[in-house]
């Protein structure tokens, strides 16, 4: 499988079959995706967690888009519109399919063709993934960071009591000023969480 460059051209192109859409529950959300959306669907962070949100069972504290009906469609499809409803700020893995990250810092994809359209006219990967809202390149660094992270706490999850982990949501997701820098706000809020959990295993020595 040819690996692709920010320069690359591929056809690529949406012709609305929902294939993107459907059969999910592995929408990952980053804490900026939180905000962004809560802001965009014009309702509190806690509101969109609690409506939008479930909780990845087995890789904590990660979180995911809801689905609904037999096809698990994304709760934020939007039928009437044929498309997705939150476009100007939808996750990353929204923005990158079909591509998909081979080595996310050096930007090296590879096409799944899980979106074959014969006649779309190739268009540059750099294109196709900062289209008119530049999501990729405003949040690929973050995304990085909030990967970093999660590959980090995920080992120690188990060890940390129940009531630490349900501390540990409220800071990584609801403790945002959204009017304030987010990025800032996320890097304090998984520093907290770092020392809250070296904190907790060094008493548990």
């Amino acid at each position: 499988m040819d690996i692709l460059l920010l320069k690359s051209k591929e056809k690529l192109g949406c012709n609305r079959c929902e294939k993107c859409c459907i059969y999910r529950g592995d929408i990952r959300l980053t804490p900026i995706n939180v905000c962004e959306i809560s802001q965009f669907l014009n309702i509190s962070i806690k509101e969109f967690l609690e409506q939008y949100t479930n909780k990845l069972k087995g890789e904590e504290p990660e979180l995911v888009l809801r689905t609904r009906g037999e096809l698990k469609e994304c709760i934020l499809y939007s039928r009437d519109k044929k498309g997705c409803s939150i476009h100007p700020v939808k996750p990353m893995q929204c923005v990158m399919f079909p591509l998909v990250p081979e080595n996310l810092k050096r930007d090296y994809f590879y096409n799944s063709n899980q979106c074959v359209i014969k006649d779309a006219k190739p268009i540059s990967v750099n294109r196709w993934l900062n289209g008119n809202h530049h999501i990729y390149r405003k949040n690929k660094k973050i995304c990085m960071e909030w990967i970093a992270f999660v590959e980090w706490i995920q080992p120690l999850w188990y060890r940390i009591p129940i009531e630490k982990q349900t501390e540990i949501y409220k800071i990584l997701f609801e403790k945002y000023q959204c009017k304030k820098n987010l990025k800032w706000q996320m890097r304090k809020n998984i520093e907290e969480v770092k020392q809250c959990v070296i904190k907790e295993g060094e008493e548990n020595c």
